[in-house]
């Protein structure tokens, strides 16, 4: 890669990094994770007094992962589907799944294996299932929220109202 893009790169990494803070935000209001904080001053102002992207990782790690890595893939300019649909494979404790059939002998039921990130083939019913990803969390990313706010965030301003119609910043 040349020096030219690396430079390029290097100037836009604070510009992504102020996107995903700003989606992330939001999108830590729009689930009302301040609701869950043991910190008085963030139920009490019905926000998030610190850092949102880690009060969501603290208060749902395994959901706020998910959404941290799809909006990012979708900043980085996949579709949305996609982008859901690469965080729901990564979160998968696998990379194959193989099904062991014995033609010809009806009384043996097939055998599935798993091929694990590290190489290695186990039965299905030896992996255990990945957590589970807050309902919530996944329907706000298929939303069309994330679209909204991304335009939002294109033309400078910092929210999306529940109706559709963005709002300008108060500065």
């Amino acid at each position: 890669m040349s020096e030219a893009k690396k430079r390029t790169r290097a100037k836009d990494e604070p510009a992504q990094d102020a996107r995903l803070t700003a989606i992330l935000r939001d999108a830590h209001a729009r689930l009302r994770l301040w609701g869950k904080c043991k910190d008085s001053a963030c139920s009490r102002t019905e926000t998030c007094g610190g850092d949102a992207a880690q009060c969501g990782a603290r208060l749902a790690p395994e959901s706020w992962a998910w959404l941290t890595q799809v909006v990012q893939a979708v900043l980085r300019g996949q579709p949305q589907a996609a982008a859901i649909e690469a965080a729901n494979i990564a979160r998968l404790p696998y990379r194959a799944r193989r099904t062991v059939r014995w033609l010809g002998v009806p009384c043996w039921e097939p055998i599935e294996f798993l091929e694990l990130h590290d190489g290695t083939w186990v039965r299905v019913d030896q992996v255990p299932a990945p957590a589970a990803i807050d309902p919530h969390v996944v329907a706000l990313a298929a939303s069309d929220w994330l679209a909204r706010a991304l335009r939002a965030d294109r033309r400078g301003k910092d929210a999306v109202r529940d109706d559709g119609k963005e709002r300008k910043a108060l500065v």
